[in-house]
């Protein structure tokens, strides 16, 4: 089968193609300015919601999806994984700075929502193509 340079077409799109490489390049500055998000001060910072714990599920669900994106022969538990320990270890850097536990972890949970929220259908999907019979194909 050729390769497939359109966005939705039904080929395979190459591992080297402009939409490939702008998948990683915004995944990448996502978790940029996810890094620089979590240690500049919070007047700095845009409130773009309400409430704190939305900002971090909002930043995490967007990181999930573009992580998604940029490594799609990278299976889903991998993906999870890799920015599951990216979550945990951003969020314990500020034990470092003497932050408090309680609130560290509150933003944790909405860290992995967020991701959650971007993955889990991923994995529903999958559950349900293996009920798909013969005649579904």
């Amino acid at each position: 089968m050729d390769l497939d340079r359109s966005l939705f077409g039904d080929g395979p799109y190459p591992i080297t193609g402009p939409l490939a490489i702008l998948a990683r390049v915004a995944f990448l500055g996502a978790l940029i300015a996810i890094v620089v998000a979590v240690f500049l001060p919070r007047e700095l910072l845009p409130q773009f919601v309400r409430s704190h714990y939305l900002q971090h599920f909002a930043a995490f669900y967007v990181a999930g999806l573009l992580g998604l994106a940029a490594s799609p022969r990278t299976p889903v538990m991998t993906t999870a994984a890799r920015l599951t320990v990216f979550v945990t270890l951003l969020e314990a850097s500020h034990l470092l700075a003497g932050a408090r536990l309680a609130p560290l972890i509150d933003n944790w949970i909405a860290d992995l929502g967020g991701l959650a929220a971007a993955l889990v259908p991923i994995w529903v999907a999958h559950f349900r193509r293996r009920f798909e019979t013969a005649e579904d194909q």
